[in-house]
């Protein structure tokens, strides 16, 4: 007979707590709970009927939510019935349940004198709504459904095992059937009428498979060859139930053995943290030699559940170092000659000798930057080109390296660099301030072809050098004090000598001297005694003089055409004063600074 649908007064809400559950059907809740919980999902029917043994072949589906169980009656008709629903399990396979609750509600009891004998069975899951002739069959009995609870109140009963038991075995439905106990299913005083079932399901996910395996803060770095005997191995642990508001703890357990030997494996578990963190193993000392391993990394989060193992990760352990390569250069011959000059490029050859464990080369030049370059195959040569930063004997530092990066004893390649930079002659060495000076550079190479030079920091000027490689130029230094020449010079080949330098002064500094008040002496006039200090010009073109007596503030004298000028000054105090001067031009130019001292006697 088809099943009927039974129609009743619209669905009540349900009083406090279940109604809450029930209004966050199939909503995932995850909650920030300890390790040993797990996000909970509250579920509904997929499919909830009644049976009536009153009509055995007809099968009701429940449309608002409430059946009944037992005894009871219609008019003039008894009906005995059962109820069944079955459940989706599928979004929980793979999972651990921690926790499942049944949540319902009595809506109706015939009589609340009587205790509450509801029993819950699991049984197969129908293909179709049962009814009394065509009920599944019956498993086992799970539960009696709360019979102290107070009568017309929120029912709950706990069906974890029978839950976890149909997740672990694979199943993806589970149907529970509700009747009354025994005999009494078929007095009338034990019916009553109950909400349908909800579940509230606290399930927890196994951890991830460990991920970005790597060796000595290298992620995803397997097949690597390491030097050391201690290496760190790591793994990146993540957990499906962790989330913003759930710090899911998990834990690392990492393995590792030779791989000609996988029964000498060592195993060690981390403490716990946060899922999604990067756990790290320290191999102790004494445990690894040189030779091949692998390692691989399983989790395990609060409630134990365990990932499979991650694919192992191979490496080498390799800590001898290889032998030290030669060094050879025809450009630049390790002997007692002098070849090639700064600047000037020359060819070197780095050779393992055969030793294939060496990779690649480190070299440096005499404290310069360090460089490495691959050799051309395993235990092979390596050329580079090196110019020489400047002249003299220089050393070539070179280290062999393996794929571990153990490094070689080094190999010092000593040879020489001839002195190329041009020599400078000052055809007028005692020329003043603003006077000229002609400057001859003189080759130290062969087929010189230009000069540049520049004065100071300042721009750089290019002459080209006459027949015998010569070049003379004409300078008038405008800076008082020090100045240097630099100067290279560059063949017809386009090769650079080193740069040569000279360095003159150009004295600008005044002078003072005073008849009452000697300059730099220990004697001098008694003190109220009026004196003159007279200023000479050290430079051409001075116009003012800018001095200070005795630390008084900066005054101003013009000079006269002769380039002097004096001042009057009358010291009242007696002891050792100073006297400081400097010239200006009307361009603005500054001498260097005179600074002396000047002696006022006391009276007698």
């Amino acid at each position: 007979m088809p099943a009927v649908r039974r129609k009743r007064a619209p669905r009540r809400l349900l009083a406090t707590g279940l109604a809450a559950l029930l209004t966050a059907t199939s909503v995932l809740v995850v909650t920030a709970a300890p390790a040993t919980a797990g996000p909970s999902r509250f579920i509904l029917p997929t499919s909830g009927s009644w049976t009536d043994a009153h009509q055995p072949s007809t099968a009701t589906v429940e449309t608002d939510g409430t059946v009944p169980v037992g005894t009871w009656k219609s008019g003039d008709d008894k009906h005995t019935s059962r109820a069944y629903f079955t459940y989706n399990l599928a979004p929980f396979q793979g999972k651990h349940i921690i926790r499942a609750l049944g949540v319902t509600e009595e809506t109706a009891v015939n009589d609340c004198s009587k205790p509450r004998e509801i029993e819950l069975w699991r049984t197969d899951v129908p293909t179709s709504a049962p009814t009394w002739e065509t009920s599944p069959a019956v498993r086992e009995k799970v539960a009696d459904i709360a019979p102290s609870a107070p009568c017309q109140g929120q029912l709950e009963v706990l069906l974890t095992e029978a839950v976890r038991q149909a997740v672990e075995a694979g199943q993806t439905s589970i149907t529970f059937m509700t009747r009354i106990a025994g005999h009494h299913e078929s007095k009338l005083p034990y019916g009553r009428w109950i909400r349908e079932l909800g579940i509230s399901i606290e399930a927890n996910t196994p951890p991830d498979v460990p991920t970005e395996l790597g060796i000595n803060g290298y992620p995803y770095a397997c097949e690597l060859q390491i030097g050391t005997t201690t290496p760190y191995l790591a793994a990146k642990v993540t957990d499906p139930d962790a989330a913003p508001s759930n710090t899911e703890p998990v834990t690392a357990t990492f393995a590792w053995w030779p791989v000609d030997d996988p029964t000498m494996r060592t195993e060690w578990t981390s403490p716990a943290k946060a899922a999604g963190s990067i756990f790290r193993y320290d191999v102790p000392a004494g445990q690894m030699a040189d030779g091949r391993y692998a390692f691989a990394v399983r989790a395990t989060d609060g409630v134990g559940n365990t990932s499979a193992w991650s694919a192992e990760c191979r490496f080498t352990v390799d800590t001898t170092s290889p032998t030290p390569p030669t060094v050879s250069s025809t450009d630049y011959p390790a002997d007692d000659g002098w070849y090639g000059g700064p600047g000037i490029p020359g060819q070197f050859t780095f050779s393992a000798g055969g030793d294939t464990d060496t990779v690649k080369f480190r070299y440096s030049l005499s404290g310069q930057p360090t460089t490495e370059v691959a050799a051309d195959a395993p235990g092979g040569s390596a050329a580079v080109t090196i110019a020489p930063d400047r002249d003299g004997p220089r050393t070539l530092t070179v280290e062999a390296m393996d794929l571990a990066g153990n490094r070689s004893p080094a190999t010092s390649y000593v040879f020489r660099v001839r002195t190329t930079s041009p020599t400078i002659t000052d055809g007028n060495p005692t020329a003043g301030y603003g006077q000229p000076r002609t400057l001859t550079f003189a080759p130290r190479m062969e087929d010189v072809v230009e000069y540049t030079y520049r004065l100071d920091d300042g721009p750089e000027q290019t002459v080209p050098a006459a027949v015998d490689g010569t070049a003379t130029v004409t300078i008038t230094p405008a800076k008082p004090g020090y100045t240097t020449v630099y100067v290279r010079s560059r063949t017809a080949g386009d090769l650079p000598s080193g740069e040569g330098s000279y360095r003159f002064h150009l004295a600008t500094k005044p002078t003072v001297s005073s008849v009452e008040y000697p300059i730099n002496k220990f004697q001098g006039a008694v003190a109220g005694t009026p004196g003159t200090f007279v200023f000479e010009a050290g430079m051409p073109g001075a116009t003012e003089f800018v001095y200070s007596l005795d630390g008084r503030p900066a005054e101003t004298v013009a000079a006269g055409a002769d380039g002097s000028a004096s001042v009057a000054y009358t010291p009242m105090t007696a002891g050792i004063r100073r006297v400081t001067v400097y010239t200006r031009t009307g361009d603005g130019t500054v001498s260097e600074t005179f600074s002396g001292t000047f002696y006022v006697s006391r009276a007698s």
